[in-house]
């Protein structure tokens, strides 16, 4: 059920529009009814996010959690968690996420150097 955000919003602000609001048990279970449609949608995403091992100043791998996973043998739920706190492993690997337009710029730094090589 997709909710349009704008017109919740002022359903509610009309509702709310009154000091005493909260004593009419109709008005707030329509609040409530909003206020969930509105912040209980979470957006998915289409597409997984990018991830890049690095080790010191070097990537030594990038892709997405099941890729990574398949290489090193953690599972997606540890190098997603590695990812969004940024910790360094024992092995000195710290996996980053790799945001879109970084991950286009980087991908192209990264093969036109291999072709210097």
């Amino acid at each position: 059920m997709s909710v349009d955000k704008k017109a919740a919003m002022k359903r509610i602000i009309e509702l709310t529009h009154s000091e005493n609001w909260q004593e009419d048990k109709e008005i707030v279970a329509e609040v409530q009814k909003l206020g969930k449609s509105m912040w209980a949608e979470k957006p998915k995403r289409k597409t997984p996010r990018k991830i890049a091992i690095w080790h010191g100043d070097r990537i030594l791998v990038t892709g997405t959690a099941e890729q990574l996973s398949e290489i090193t043998g953690l599972s997606k739920n540890i190098i997603w968690d590695r990812a969004r706190s940024l910790w360094i492993d024992s092995k000195g690997r710290q996996f980053k996420y790799v945001e879109e337009k970084k991950w286009i710029s980087l991908h192209n730094t990264v093969t036109s150097s291999s072709r210097k090589s």
